[in-house]
C-alpha cells in the first residue's frame, strides 16, 4: 500500500463564542463612552473571552475567565434566555428579531416583544442611553453549522413553552397615573378643540383627584405623583407634544383606559363623601374611616379625660391690652364651626400646588380658612353667621410635628418651650399630632429618643398624642374632627368673652390671638419658668412646682444664701409636682444649686 502523504488539516474556531463576546462589546463601548469606572474590568472580560478557545454553554461558565463577576455573569444568563425566547416564537425566520436594551444609572433591563418575558437586573452597571441593537443569524456565526440556540436549548434549565400574557397597566385609584388620566380625559370632553394641557395646568386639575402630591417627593425618595407621566408615556396612553411647552393629550389607547377608570370609580366613595356626608364605603381597595372609632373619639369632649390642671393665679395678659370688653353669645344653629391653620404650616397661599393647600382642598365640604396662629398649628373656632367678626375659640389646639421636625426642636430647644406655651394658651384640649416621615431612619435623633419624648408628653404634660402615616392621614384626621366637632357643638348655646375662659365658657379668637404671642411682655415669674427649662431634666411640672414655692429667682438665691452647700444642694429635691405627687429629685435640685448659688459664680 502506498504511503498516502499530505499536509495535516487543523480545525480551530476563530470566534468561539460570538453572542457573549458581541454582548461583551456594547457594554465596554458603552462604558468607554461614558467613562465608566467599570471600563477596565469590562475590556478585561472581552480580552479574555476573546482568547478562549472552548465554546461556552452559559453566563455562569464565563466565571472561569478574568474580569467576570457573578453581576456580569448573570447579565450574559438572563440576555441569553431572551435571546432564545426570541428564537422559539421565530423558527422560521434566520434572523432573530430586534431588541431594545436599555441601561439605566441602577438597572440594566431589556425590552423586547409584548410576548417576551421581562426582567431588571439590579446590578448598577452601565448608565448609558437608550441603544439599539440586533443579534447575528447563530448558524453562520457556528463553524459546525450547530447553532448555539440549539446547544444551550437542551441543556438550559428554564424552557419557556408557552407565550407569557401582556398585563395592562392600570393605575391605583387616585394614584398619580390615575389622576392624569382622569384629568386629561375631563378636559378632551370639556375642550374637543384643544384636548391637549401643559405640565402646569395639567397639575393643577389632577392634584384634587389623587392623594399623592404632584410637588412634594415621597420620603427618602425623589419621585411625586408626576412621575407616573413617563410610564402613561412609554404605555402609549399619554402623546408628548413638543411645542414652545410641552403639552400633553390622551392617545386613543388613553382614552378608552380613562374612560374605563371612570366607569370604574364612579360609584366609589371620595374620603370627603365617607366624612361629610355620610357615604359608606364598600370598596375594601379604599381605606374607609369609620367616624365612631376609637381614634377620633379618643379627642372629643365625651371621651377627653385630660389631665391638665389650670394654672392659678396666672392671667398671661391683662385686659386693659384688649380695647374693650367683649361678651359673645351664639344660639344654637347660629354659627359655622371652622378650622384654623397656621400660614407657617404652607409654604405660602400665593404657591401653587403647595402640598398642605392641596391636601385640605380634597375636601370641599370642609370649612377652613389660613390665618396667623401664635400658639399651635391647627384649631377650631364658631363664628356667628349673624355677625361675622363674633369669633369664639373651641377648646382644642393641635400643634403638628413631623419625625425629622420632632428631632431637631428636641435638640434645639422648642420642643420644651412649645409645650410650654401650650399649656399656657387656655384651651384645655391638647393634641400633639406627629407625622412619621418616610421609614423614620433620618430624623436626627434616634428612633427610640423620639418615642422616649412622645411618651413623656403624653404621661407627663398630659397631651393627647396622635401619630399618623403622612400629610395626608393628618389632612383625613383633622376633617374628621371638624365633622365630629360640628356635631357636638350644633345643639350647644354658646358663650364667652375675651377674658380667660371659666367652666364652660370660651375665649374670643382676638384675646386668644393677643395672649399666645411671642412677642408679648413676660412676667418675671414666666421669664423664670423658661430658664428653668432649659435644664436637662426640669420638664414644666417640674419648672411649675419650683416656682409656685420660689416665685422669683431672687428668692431662691436668697433662700440658698440662708443655707450651707449641702442644705442647698437638696434644697428643691422634696418637692412635689405632677399629679402623681413626684419629687422633684436631688439631681435637678444639685443643677438648679450650680446655677443659681453665688458660691459657683466666678
Amino acid at each position: 500500500m502506498d504511503n498516502i502523504t499530505g499536509k495535516r488539516i487543523t480545525y480551530k474556531r476563530t470566534r468561539p463564542n460570538p453572542l457573549f463576546q458581541e454582548w461583551l462589546s456594547e457594554l465596554y463601548e458603552e462604558a468607554n463612552v461614558k467613562k465608566s469606572k467599570l471600563e477596565p474590568m469590562l475590556k478585561e472580560a472581552l480580552d479574555s473571552i476573546s482568547k478562549y478557545p472552548l465554546t461556552l454553554q452559559t453566563g455562569a461558565e464565563c466565571a472561569i475567565l478574568k474580569g467576570f463577576d457573578k453581576k456580569l455573569c448573570r447579565f450574559l444568563d438572563r440576555r441569553l434566555e431572551v435571546y432564545h425566547f426570541n428564537n422559539s416564537q421565530n423558527v422560521e425566520d434566520v434572523l432573530v428579531p430586534t431588541q431594545n436594551i436599555q441601561f439605566e444609572p441602577n438597572t440594566i433591563s431589556i425590552k423586547h416583544s409584548s410576548t417576551s418575558p421581562s426582567f431588571n437586573i439590579a446590578d448598577n452597571y452601565i448608565p448609558s442611553s437608550n441603544t439599539k441593537c440586533s443579534e447575528k443569524n447563530p448558524v453562520e456565526m457556528c463553524p459546525l453549522n450547530e447553532s448555539l440556540c440549539d446547544r444551550t436549548n437542551k441543556n438550559s434549565p428554564k424552557k419557556i413553552t408557552k407565550k407569557s400574557k401582556r398585563k395592562i397597566y392600570t393605575p391605583a385609584y387616585r394614584s398619580g397615573g390615575y389622576a392624569i388620566l382622569i384629568t386629561l380625559l375631563e378636559n378632551s370632553k370639556e375642550n374637543p378643540d384643544k384636548p391637549s394641557l401643559t405640565k402646569e395646568m395639567l397639575i393643577d386639575g389632577a392634584q384634587k383627584h389623587s392623594e399623592e402630591s404632584f410637588t412634594r417627593p415621597k420620603p427618602d425618595t425623589f419621585y411625586t405623583a408626576w412621575s407616573n407621566m413617563s410610564r402613561l408615556v412609554s404605555k402609549g396612553y399619554v402623546l408628548k407634544i413638543r411645542n414652545k411647552k410641552v403639552e400633553y393629550m390622551l392617545t386613543d389607547e388613553g382614552i378608552t383606559l380613562a374612560e374605563e377608570l371612570m366607569r370604574d370609580t364612579a360609584t366609589r366613595p371620595t374620603l370627603n363623601d365617607i366624612i361629610f356626608n355620610d357615604i359608606v364605603n364598600t370598596n375594601t381597595d379604599v381605606e374607609s374611616v369609620s367616624l365612631d372609632g376609637n381614634l377620633v373619639n379618643s379627642v372629643l369632649p365625651h371621651d377627653f379625660q385630660s389631665s391638665q390642671r389650670q394654672l392659678k393665679n396666672y392671667s398671661p395678659v391683662s385686659n386693659k391690652e384688649i380695647n374693650n370688653y367683649v361678651n359673645v353669645e351664639m344660639a344654637p344653629g347660629s354659627f359655622d364651626i371652622i378650622l384654623l391653620i397656621d400660614k407657617n404650616e404652607t409654604g405660602g397661599l400665593t404657591k401653587k400646588n403647595d402640598p398642605t393647600v392641596a391636601q385640605f382642598n380634597k375636601y370641599p365640604d370642609l370649612k377652613h380658612e389660613y390665618r396667623s396662629l401664635k400658639v399651635g398649628d391647627f384649631t377650631w373656632i364658631a363664628r356667628s353667621s349673624v355677625n361675622r367678626e363674633q369669633e369664639l375659640v373651641l377648646p382644642y389646639v393641635i400643634e403638628r410635628k413631623r419625625m425629622d421636625d420632632l428631632g431637631a426642636s428636641i435638640k434645639d430647644g422648642r420642643f420644651h418651650e412649645q409645650k410650654f406655651r401650650l399649656r399656657k394658651c387656655g384651651l384645655k384640649n391638647i393634641i400633639y399630632m406627629v407625622e412619621n416621615y418616610g421609614k423614620n431612619k433620618h430624623v436626627g435623633l434616634p428612633i427610640q429618643s423620639l418615642m422616649q419624648g412622645l411618651s413623656n408628653t403624653r404621661v407627663q404634660d398630659g397631651f393627647k398624642v396622635h401619630v399618623t402615616d403622612s400629610l395626608s392621614n393628618s389632612a383625613r384626621f383633622l376633617a374628621m374632627m371638624s365633622k365630629r366637632l360640628t356635631i357636638e357643638y350644633k345643639n350647644k348655646y354658646l358663650k364667652g368673652c375675651n377674658k380667660e375662659p371659666v367652666c364652660e365658657e370660651l375665649m374670643t379668637f382676638e384675646y386668644f390671638n393677643v395672649t399666645s404671642s411671642k412677642t408679648k411682655p413676660l412676667t418675671v415669674k414666666e421669664t423664670f419658668i423658661k430658664l428653668l427649662l432649659q435644664l436637662r431634666g426640669v420638664s414644666v411640672e417640674k419648672a411649675l412646682a419650683i416656682t409656685n414655692v420660689y416665685n422669683t429667682p431672687a428668692l431662691l438665691i436668697k433662700a440658698y444664701q440662708n443655707s450651707d452647700d449641702k442644705e442647698g444642694e437638696f434644697l428643691l429635691a422634696d418637692l412635689k409636682y405632677g399629679d402623681l405627687s413626684r419629687k422633684v429629685g436631688p439631681l435637678v435640685s444639685k443643677s438648679i444649686f450650680q446655677l443659681f448659688s453665688n458660691r459657683f459664680m466666678l
